[in-house]
């Protein structure tokens, strides 16, 4: 029990702003089994964001302004973690560069102007998609939690199982301590969430829309950066985040058609 508290308190140490872990120890286990909190983060997320949501419903805020706030309050929770990813990636890709530059570029701490760009349209498509089904008030709360579970648990599988594009980095960092059994488990667990999720959201395809994306982005990444890095995991997150949100809405748009 002590151990997983150390790792609990390690996983919100690194996917929130919340400092829990400074006087624990990092060891490649506890390191690579924090990989099995990120789910649960991404339900504590969405149980957050319905909660402030609902908080908001009931002021005097007009729905633009809360659509605003609850699309910063998983940002500023996660401390902009995977914006980051997903600016390096933007950058990265759009150099048109060959692969070793592209992972250069990812290196690189400097922000270009694709990153700048890709990062605003990202906001805009969640923003709008958010705006809508608020004003509809067509949002429960498993979808919430769904759009903020559902890449996460792709993300940590891509750390355990694909290939890191480079030996250093935070991909590599993570899977030094993932074995055969905690990917199993890892499994179990993430088909457990599933099954709970089909259950209870209503619109249950979104399930099979994000498989697709996952595997259009898996061809993606590698072929562009030769395997999985920590950047490409942020990007996975808040494009997936941004990809679930605009499903939602679709499918609220045509169901009232």
């Amino acid at each position: 029990m002590k151990e997983w508290i150390a790792i609990l308190r390690i996983s919100l140490q690194f996917f929130t702003i919340l400092p829990l872990a400074k006087t624990v120890q990092w060891t490649e286990k506890r390191t690579a089994h924090s990989l099995f909190v990120l789910p649960w983060i991404g339900i504590l997320l969405g149980l957050m964001f319905y909660s402030f949501l609902q908080l908001l419903h009931y002021s005097p805020i007009t729905a633009i302004v809360s659509s605003i706030l609850v699309l910063l309050l998983p940002l500023v929770l996660t401390g902009g973690l995977h914006v980051d990813g997903w600016m390096d990636v933007s950058d990265a890709y759009f150099s048109h560069q060959s692969k070793e530059k592209k992972l250069q570029i990812l290196s690189d701490p400097h922000v270009g102007s694709f990153a700048i760009l890709s990062l605003i349209v990202l906001l805009l498509l969640r923003f709008s998609a958010i705006y809508e089904l608020t004003s509809l008030s067509s949002l429960s709360v498993w979808a919430c939690i769904t759009v903020f579970t559902l890449p996460r648990i792709g993300a940590a599988f891509l750390v355990m199982r694909d290939k890191p594009a480079k030996d250093t980095g935070l991909a590599a960092y993570f899977q030094k301590g993932v074995t055969k059994w905690s990917i199993y488990a890892f499994i179990v667990m993430s088909l457990f969430l599933v099954a709970i999720f089909i259950v209870f959201i209503d619109n249950k395809f979104i399930i099979f829309f994000f498989a697709g994306f996952l595997w259009l982005w898996i061809r993606f990444y590698r072929s562009q950066f030769g395997g999985v890095t920590g950047d490409v995991i942020g990007a996975t997150i808040e494009g997936g985040e941004t990809f679930l949100w605009i499903i939602l809405w679709l499918s609220h748009v045509f169901a009232m058609a």
